[in-house]
């Protein structure tokens, strides 16, 4: 095998295990039963690995676990074994439990993994969807945005242009030499012929 042959098998191995320790934030029912003990819950998030979940009961850590997952849209449920890796108490009662537990899987019954890769496949496509349409959604926000921040500064451009031109006009006016005034003669009155003087 040449070394870009290697190459390109390992980084499908490291997408395939990308893919398979993807976490997905969903909630799904789920009942878990050892030999002495049955708890029911919802999950938190979900891999092909394992589970994050709420219960509103402890489950003893040293024993193994079935776990059933009701994976939504009609499939069957997915049969496990696991071990429970976490259990502990919340220091507030959330809706779905007082505990949060993690469960790594071991062993899938029926070909479930086959189920839940297919159930885990549809909800990372829906998110990537989800994560698109949002982001569409932004650039239109922000487009709209800029355009309105340039209107803003368009009229705030015209605001100053008026009153730069209305000062200048202001300005002009008082700059502008004034007119002389005409000077106001004195009005005469038409004198007419003088009279004759007489003598003495």
């Amino acid at each position: 095998m040449q070394i870009s042959d290697r190459r390109q098998a390992l980084d499908r191995r490291q997408v395939l295990d990308r893919r398979l320790r993807s976490r997905f934030r969903v909630k799904v029912p789920f009942s878990l039963k050892n030999s002495s003990q049955e708890v029911a819950g919802t999950t938190r998030n979900i891999s092909i690995l394992g589970i994050s979940a709420f219960t509103n009961a402890p489950i003893d850590m040293t024993q193994p676990v079935q776990c059933i997952l009701k994976l939504p849209a009609g499939d069957h449920p997915v049969t496990v074994s696991g071990t429970i890796i976490r259990c502990e108490q919340l220091p507030e009662s959330q809706p779905e439990g007082s505990y949060e537990i993690g469960v790594f899987f071991k062993e899938f019954q029926d070909r479930g993994d086959v189920a839940l890769q297919r159930f885990l496949q549809q909800v990372g496509s829906e998110e990537e969807q989800a994560i698109k349409a949002g982001y569409i959604v932004l650039k239109q926000r922000l487009a709209a945005r800029r355009r309105r921040k340039r209107l803003e500064t368009l009229r705030k451009r015209r605001r100053q242009l008026a009153r730069m031109r209305r000062k200048r006009l202001a300005e002009k006016k008082r700059s502008a030499p004034k007119g002389r005034s005409k000077e106001k003669r004195p009005r005469t009155t038409p004198s007419g012929p003088k009279a004759p003087e007489q003598g003495s």
